[in-house]
């Protein structure tokens, strides 16, 4: 019989179909032998049990339950396959109809790959293109640099001397108490050889950082005008996913100070629910994005190169050889993920 298939809200569809009740009959020898496998009964041997003792140890309830699950695992893909579903996550699955005899009717609910109507993506990335940004460091923000540096530096040999200091930081301690900015010092920083030559290579690196501050404000623009202009029907386990993401990151960042999370959550009297709802918002406009940057990909042909996938991904490997659970497949995939966003943005940014 053909599925009847409804599209819901939040990309998802309804699957609501029969298997005929001969054809379900079908699964009863598969579903004595799946029970047999994992039942024992005193004097058979695991595997070897036979049909009827079978039938009296579980129940037919139990069989039929199992001639379902045989029949569901095999009419699913094929109906995905058939109607071409683009199905994501774990479907939820409701048996409504099931008895000895008769026809099996279930229903299958599940997320779909949501379509992605894309804003005008080359005319957005081209309006905020046009603005130009001059990069430099002046000399106030050199001055500032050199005297934070010249800040820590005294707050550590206060730490290493033992010396009281619990009610300052390193921006209270007077200028007569700073290091001088001599050649000596400037090499004990680095490979610098004088003042002069640290003073040219600090100016250029805060340039650089500037650089990569606006460059990540432009992308933020262009992607954010993007998003408001694209239709998106976005699935809630996509939303979920990205959450989940979220909070592993920030548990691992948590316990890089040498706190748990349950020991934070308790300081800030919060839960994992709780920051999951504040977080909610943005994880929605992540999961748009990056459903954006793989339509973009996609439509542009934009694929990163073979050799940098393959070389970041050892990197990776080579960094956490010591975790049994890194899979090298997830780390492709990974690395295939990151590589290809960063295509689409020199893209975007390119569009004149």
């Amino acid at each position: 019989m053909k599925p009847t298939i409804t599209k819901l809200d939040h990309s998802r569809v309804e699957i609501k179909t029969t298997v005929p009740a001969d054809k379900f009959d079908g699964y009863r020898a598969r579903a004595l032998k799946s029970l047999g496998d994992r039942i024992e009964v005193d004097g058979f041997r695991k595997g070897n049990v036979p049909a009827n003792v079978i039938e009296k140890k579980v129940g037919d309830a139990a069989v039929l339950e199992e001639m379902a699950q045989l029949a569901i695992v095999e009419s699913y893909p094929a109906i995905l396959a058939e109607h071409k579903i683009d199905a994501i996550g774990r479907p939820e699955i409701h048996i409504t109809k099931i008895a000895a005899g008769n026809d099996l009717e279930f229903t299958v609910t599940t997320a779909v790959i949501p379509t992605v109507e894309l804003a005008d993506y080359k005319k957005i990335a081209k309006e905020t293109n046009k603005t130009k940004i001059e990069i430099v460091a002046d000399e106030k923000e050199v001055e500032d640099a050199i005297k934070e540096l010249r800040q820590m530096r005294a707050h550590q040999a206060m730490h290493d001397a033992g010396v009281e200091h619990a009610d300052h930081n390193h921006a209270a301690i007077d200028e007569k108490d700073l290091p001088e900015l001599n050649d000596e010092f400037v090499k004990s920083l680095g490979k610098f050889e004088n003042v002069e030559d640290f003073k040219t290579k600090l100016k250029e690196n805060l340039a650089k950082e500037k650089e990569n501050r606006e460059i990540e404000k432009k992308r933020i623009a262009i992607i954010d005008g993007i998003i408001d202009g694209s239709t998106i029907d976005l699935p809630d386990m996509l939303v979920d996913f990205e959450l989940d993401k979220m909070m592993q990151q920030f548990a691992y960042d948590i316990s890089m100070t040498g706190m748990t999370m349950e020991d934070y959550l308790t300081r800030i009297e919060k839960t994992e629910d709780t920051l999951k709802a504040e977080w909610r918002v943005n994880a929605i406009k992540r999961a748009k994005m990056q459903l954006i940057l793989e339509k973009i990909a996609a439509d542009e042909k934009l694929v990163p190169n073979d050799t940098d996938v393959q070389a970041e991904t050892q990197k990776i490997l080579e960094m956490y050889k010591d975790q049994k659970d890194i899979a090298e497949d997830r780390v492709h995939a990974y690395v295939t993920q990151i590589l290809t966003n960063a295509k689409v943005f020199e893209f975007l940014e390119g569009v004149k």
